[in-house]
């Protein structure tokens, strides 16, 4: 038998709003999901969170290069 254990984990990110362009979602979610181990990402621009699905370990570091190279940056906490 074979088990997989997912996480989930939301970061709040800055300059996300709404407002922003669907080009710059899109851009989020495409640098996000190519991290290894990431399987799922939504995002949130009305509560400015990001929402990662995981199937392993990802570092924080790994979201934050991710999110910078969309052009945005995760919150501090």
């Amino acid at each position: 038998m074979i088990t997989v254990a997912y996480s989930l984990v939301a970061y709040r990110i800055t300059d996300l709003s709404p407002e922003t362009c669907d080009h710059c979602l899109a851009a989020i979610k495409s640098e996000l999901i190519q991290v290894p181990g990431v399987v799922g990402v939504e995002v949130d621009p009305a509560a400015g969170r990001v929402s990662v699905l995981t199937d392993g370990p990802v570092g924080e570091e790994q979201v934050r290069v991710a999110v910078e190279a969309a052009g945005c940056a995760v919150a501090e906490s």
